[in-house]
């Protein structure tokens, strides 16, 4: 009986250890402010030391993968978010028009997931990439991709997004562009569920 006793007392010692350990080894959500709105996420969506430390920011680094936007690599392909405050000078819709309209040439062409492909003019600063747009304008979506020919191994497009009073980047490979408004769905709609803060994890 007291074998018995000493053994259950040796097992919940161990059990309350092992519990003390756990918790020291990072919290299962971390917290973070960005622009005056509160994030909460859990440690593996966080792509940098910075974000991993949750607390007042002046950025996040997302990491999470494409269609099903989980924490990690665990999807067909990866997708990388920057949080930064909204800036002030450009609305990331009027890029299109307002920036990257001067550069490019008058050829129209039809690009993936019926969006349309526009070429940079040679010597212009994004010689080397090709602009896609959402019909007819670009102003709901659009992404800055490497040429096919030029572009190196691994290298990702680029889109840019507001929500609200901070702005997205997101980086993706370019076969994602088939699915460009499930991306673009994806990712705002993971952001909702980060301001929503998150049960804690049962255990």
């Amino acid at each position: 009986m007291k074998y018995a006793l000493a053994v259950l007392l040796f097992a919940l010692v161990a059990g309350a250890a092992l519990a003390v350990l756990t918790r020291r080894e990072g919290p299962d959500v971390i917290h973070a402010e960005l622009a005056g709105l509160s994030f909460a996420y859990q440690p593996a969506y966080a792509r940098d030391d910075a974000t991993a430390a949750g607390g007042l920011a002046d950025r996040l680094a997302f990491l999470t993968s494409f269609p099903g936007f989980v924490a990690g690599r665990g999807g067909v392909a990866p997708v990388k978010l920057t949080l930064t405050p909204a800036e002030e000078s450009l609305d990331p819709q009027e890029r299109p028009s307002k920036l990257y309209g001067r550069f490019l040439t008058s050829e129209t062409l039809e690009g993936p997931g019926g969006l349309v492909l526009r070429r940079f003019e040679a010597e212009s600063p994004y010689e080397s990439e090709e602009l896609l747009l959402s019909p007819p304008d670009g102003r709901a979506f659009f992404a800055r991709c490497p040429k096919a020919q030029t572009g190196a191994p691994g290298e990702e497009c680029l889109s840019l997004f507001r929500e609200g009073v901070i702005d997205v980047e997101l980086r993706y490979p370019r076969e994602l562009l088939e699915h460009w408004d499930a991306l673009f769905d994806g990712a705002r709609d993971l952001l909702a569920r980060m301001r929503r803060r998150p049960a804690r994890a049962a255990g």
